[in-house]
């Protein structure tokens, strides 16, 4: 009888022993590659509009930024300098440049000019927010719309007129197996909803030189911030909700919004900033978007203040819109290449305290089941000593 309790608390011995070793080992294992759980599934989603996709992100942005908006064009994943991109290289994901390549782990569903109401559409749910205004009004819009459809269509995807079974759709990727199986998504949406269209519809048609009429054109530019910002609001939650119901344990990174003319003056003779009378919209996105990510329970990062064109060189709104060149012109609305390397550090840094933590939790988890084998070991070890006398 002693010498088969001898025998069996030395296989006990055997197994705390190596349940002490292949803890650390697990940790030390975990740690030779501390992006791995942002490698998983499909890797990386980056949801966003111009700013996701990177308008102005460096010197071959134009080489880049429109492939994807006709169908064929497949070389169209990365846009360098854009901080979709710059994130992957800092986390050591794939990003070849077929969008073809399922192996990729960085995913850009990102252009120019899209709403909430577009990523909405497109992942097919029916919730009577359709921007016919304008996303569904411009002839570019249709074809890149039909080319998303094309590459990452469902067949709950709505189609331009709004039905849904679309014929060819998901080619290379439902947009639902993309979000569903996402380990990091980052979402920028909200500048087309409200600022790109406040501009097209109130902005683009201020006559400086009316003076009698301005007061009346910014009233109506600030009531068309309201407007939109109220449609945005209602629609972005819902996009929200399908991630969180269907892939839950994803990070998910919100990223706010910038006001690019916050310090702009009226023109070159009157030093007003009128820029931030827009302050307050942006501000209210901003505080929407905080308050989204803490209902549920996303990662949040703060935009507000990062370079941009009118901001480093103090443009007028009166230089702004005598500019000509529709290139240059658009480039004001947007972060200079600097501000895309300040959004991506902030993302990256805010992703690594997340991973930090899930870390450190899981550290706190181990030691607390070693503790629970030593606890058991000590008890299992006391009774034999007491049965071998």
């Amino acid at each position: 009888m002693k010498r088969s309790n001898k025998i069996l608390a030395v296989l006990l011995a055997v197994v705390m022993a190596a349940s002490l070793f292949a803890a650390p080992a697990f940790a030390a294992e975990a740690q030779e590659d501390p992006y791995a759980a942002l490698k998983e599934g499909v890797g990386y989603v980056a949801i966003g509009d111009s700013f996701t996709r990177g308008y102005g992100a460096g010197d071959s942005w134009q080489d880049h930024i429109y492939l994807n908006d006709t169908y064929g064009n497949f070389e169209c994943r990365n846009v360098p300098g854009s901080y979709p991109n710059l994130i992957a290289e800092a986390f050591g994901l794939d990003t070849p440049e077929d969008i073809r390549d399922t192996s990729a782990k960085m995913w850009p569903l990102a252009h120019d000019a899209v709403s909430t109401a577009y990523i909405n559409d497109l992942l097919g749910l029916d919730d009577g927010y359709r921007d016919e205004e304008f996303t569904y009004n411009e002839s570019y819009m249709k074809q890149r719309y039909e080319t998303d459809l094309r590459y990452f269509g469902d067949p709950q995807s709505l189609t331009l007129d709004g039905t849904a079974a679309y014929g060819k759709t998901g080619e290379i990727m439902s947009v639902r197996e993309m979000l569903n199986n996402a380990s990091l998504i980052t979402i920028g949406l909200g500048q087309t909803d409200v600022i790109y269209k406040a501009q097209i519809f109130g902005l683009n048609t201020l006559d400086l030189s009316d003076t009698a009429s301005l007061p009346g054109g910014i009233a109506n530019i600030l009531s068309l911030l309201y407007n939109y910002f109220d449609y945005w609001k209602a629609a972005y939650p819902l996009l929200l909700d399908y991630i969180k119901e269907n892939n839950p344990d994803a990070k998910v990174v919100l990223v706010g919004t910038l006001n690019p003319i916050k310090d702009a003056t009226l023109n070159d003779e009157v030093s007003v900033r009128i820029g931030s009378l827009i302050n307050f919209i942006m501000d209210s996105m901003n505080s929407f978007t905080r308050y989204c990510a803490i209902k549920y329970g996303y990662m949040y990062v703060d935009i507000s203040d990062v370079d941009t064109p009118a901001a480093v060189t103090q443009m007028s709104i009166g230089h702004i819109l005598s500019l000509t060149d529709p290139i240059e012109y658009a480039l004001i609305a947007h972060p200079t290449a600097h501000g895309y390397e300040q959004i991506a550090e902030r993302i990256i840094d805010t992703v690594q305290g997340e991973l930090a933590k899930d870390n450190s939790q899981n550290q706190r988890f181990l030691v607390a089941i070693i503790d629970w084998i030593k606890y058991i070991f000590n008890r299992i070890f006391g009774i034999f000593g007491r049965i071998g006398k």
